[in-house]
């Protein structure tokens, strides 16, 4: 079956990586979303609203979600550490690059973690979706990275 895509986070990371509808159809974190990253509440209510998911779906994905979340916590609180062990590091220290090293080994350590996860939340969900609504969740997903390329384009 033909896997979902969504824009992320990659994160994440999952399903809250599916985003907030926008106006012109499709999901993304558009202008008024605030400053924070949305909950998977908020990103399934929109998704579910979106795609017209029945009540089976929308608890089928709501408990996919629920079993990634301590997962997904732990990669999080893992990210936050290292950021704050990079804010922290004093080039001066002469642990300096052992521990600079360590960081980065972890924060691709994390990023992969991070990926399989999203691809496996993402594979459970587009098990659940219909045909018609794996194509309309793509189709947004293209939109919306049309939309990105055209923001970030010099010229």
């Amino acid at each position: 079956m033909k896997t979902v895509t969504t824009a992320l986070l990659g994160g994440m990371l999952l399903v809250t990586s599916a985003s907030n509808a926008q106006p012109g159809g499709g999901f993304g974190f558009g202008p008024g979303v605030g400053g924070g990253f949305p909950g998977a509440e908020l990103v399934l209510e929109h998704m579910a609203d979106y795609l017209d998911l029945t009540d089976a779906q929308r608890d089928s994905i709501a408990a996919i979600v629920e079993t990634v979340k301590p997962e997904a916590q732990a990669l999080r609180e893992q990210a936050r550490s290292n950021r704050e062990t990079m804010q922290t590091l004093d080039a001066s220290n002469v642990d300096y690059d052992v521990v600079l090293n360590e960081v980065a080994i972890s924060n691709g350590d994390l990023a992969t973690q991070a990926t399989l996860l999203f691809a496996e939340v993402r594979r459970d969900i587009g098990e659940v979706l219909t045909a018609e609504q794996l194509e309309k969740l793509e189709n947004a997903r293209e939109r919306r990275r049309d939309a990105g390329k055209s923001r970030f384009r010099r010229g």
